[in-house]
C-alpha cells in the first residue's frame, strides 16, 4: 500500500497497512525552525541553509530524505503564495524583527528568545461600515497566488505517491480573520455591540475565502486529496463564544465556504481548530467537515481520546492528537513520550479514521530525543 492509498483508506474509515503519518502536510502539523535544526543535527544530518516557507510560524522546508527515512511521512502540502501587490519586507531594531502582512497586520518577533512572529497591530481601528469600504482588501483572484501550483501538484501526483493537502488559504477563517484585523478582544465585543459591522466583516472575509479557494481548486483540485480550513473557536478551557452565538452567526458562514469547496473538488475537508472544541464537533460534522485537527489533548474535554473516537469516529477522521505537545513532548522523558504516544495510538487507531500528526507544530526547544521517541513508537506500534 502506497502513501496515497494509505491516507485515503484511513479517510474512508478503514484500516490501512499502518496509520498514515503527517509532518509538514499543513502549516499546523509541522515543526518550527529551531526544533528542526536541532533534530537534524541529533540525527547526524546537516540541516544546511534552512529555507523558511512560513515566516509567521517560522516553519522550514523539510528535507525529503528526512521525511522519507526518519519520519516516514505520507503527505505533502500544496501551499498558496502571496499576492502580486505585496512583498515581504522585514525590518529590525535593537529588540525586534517586524513586518506588515498582506492584510496590513503588524507582526513582530523578539531578536532574543523569539521563536515566531506575534500579531501586535490590527489595521481595522474603527467598527464602522465606512472602515470596511475603505479598507485595502487583498485580491483573492490574483493569479500570482496560484502561479506554478498546477505544475507542482501535477508533478507530485504523477511522480510520487504522497497524499496531497491544500493548506489553509489566507491562514484564517471567518471567526479568526476578524480577530486578526480588529484585535481579539475588540472583535469579540463587536459581535455583541456592533453586530451589523461584525456580520459585514465576516461576510467580506467569507467572500474572499470562497473566491480564493475556488481559484486554487481550479488549478490543483483534481490532484489533491485534502483541503484545509482553519478557524479556532475555543481556548484551552472552553469555547470563546457561546455555542448559540456560534450557531447563529459563525456556523452558516463556515458552511458557505465548505459548500463552495465541495462544488470544486471531491477532496476531504480538514478543519483545524485548537483548544477545547468538543462541544462544536457535532456542528462541524453538520456543515460537512470530514477531518478534525489537531485534537489538542491538553485542552479541557479533549484528553479522553478513546471517548472522542467512540462518539465521533464514525463521522470524523482525527488528524493529530499523538502526544501532549505542551507537557509530555517538550518536558517529559523519552519513556514518558513513548507511553503517551502508545496510549493515543491505542485510542485513535482502531477502525481507521486516524492520521498521526503533531498537536500543532513541534515547538523550538523540544528535545530531539523526545521527538524521535514519538516517531519510533509510531513506527513500532502504528501497524494494523
Amino acid at each position: 500500500m502506497n502513501a496515497r492509498q494509505r491516507l485515503l483508506t484511513a479517510l474512508d474509515h478503514r484500516e490501512p497497512d499502518r496509520v498514515p503519518n503527517d509532518l509538514g502536510g499543513t502549516d499546523v502539523t509541522s515543526i518550527c525552525r529551531g526544533a528542526y535544526v536541532d533534530l537534524m543535527r541529533y540525527l547526524g544530518r546537516d540541516p544546511g541553509e534552512v529555507k523558511i516557507v512560513n515566516i509567521v510560524e517560522q516553519l522550514p522546508a523539510l528535507a525529503d530524505t528526512f521525511l522519507e527515512d526518519d519520519i516516514k511521512a505520507d503527505t505533502r502540502q500544496i501551499r498558496e503564495q502571496g499576492g502580486s501587490s505585496w512583498k515581504l519586507q522585514v525590518e529590525e531594531d535593537d529588540r525586534y524583527y517586524r513586518f506588515l502582512s498582506e492584510w496590513g497586520i503588524e507582526l513582530k518577533m523578539p531578536k532574543e528568545g523569539g521563536h515566531y512572529f506575534d500579531l501586535v497591530g490590527h489595521p481595522l481601528k474603527e467598527p464602522s461600515l465606512r472602515t470596511l469600504e475603505e479598507f485595502p482588501w487583498p485580491d483573492p483572484a490574483d493569479p500570482a497566488r496560484w502561479r506554478g501550483l498546477r505544475e507542482q501538484a501535477e508533478a507530485l501526483f504523477r511522480n510520487t505517491d504522497y497524499g496531497l493537502v491544500i493548506g489553509c488559504v489566507f491562514g484564517m477563517g471567518v471567526f479568526e480573520g476578524p480577530q486578526y484585523l480588529r484585535g481579539m478582544g475588540d472583535f469579540l465585543m463587536d459581535l455583541l455591540t456592533y453586530p451589523e459591522f461584525a456580520d459585514k466583516l465576516m461576510d467580506h472575509i467569507a467572500e474572499l475565502l470562497t473566491v480564493a479557494y475556488a481559484h486554487m481548486l481550479d488549478e490543483v483540485g483534481e490532484y489533491v486529496q485534502v483541503v484545509s480550513v482553519c478557524d479556532d473557536l475555543a481556548t484551552q478551557l472552553g469555547p470563546m463564544i457561546s455555542p448559540e452565538l456560534y450557531r447563529k452567526r459563525i456556523k452558516p458562514r463556515q458552511k458557505r465556504i465548505i459548500d463552495a469547496i465541495r462544488t470544486k473538488s471531491d477532496a476531504r475537508i480538514l478543519y483545524h481548530g485548537c483548544g477545547s472544541t468538543r462541544e462544536f464537533l457535532p456542528d462541524l460534522i453538520d456543515i460537512g467537515v470530514d477531518i478534525f485537527n489537531p485534537v489538542q489533548v491538553g485542552a479541557k474535554g479533549m484528553g479522553d481520546t478513546r471517548g472522542l473516537k467512540q462518539e465521533f469516529g464514525k463521522d470524523l477522521t482525527f488528524w493529530g492528537g499523538i502526544c501532549d505537545a505542551q507537557r509530555v513532548l517538550p518536558f517529559g522523558t523519552p519513556d514518558e513520550v513513548k507511553q503517551e504516544t502508545r496510549r493515543r495510538l491505542d485510542d485513535l487507531m482502531p477502525g481507521g479514521g486516524f492520521v498521526v500528526a503533531p498537536i500543532h507544530n513541534i515547538q523550538d526547544l523540544t528535545p530531539p530525543q523526545n521527538i524521535m521517541a514519538m516517531y519510533e513508537t509510531i513506527h513500532e506500534y502504528g501497524n494494523y
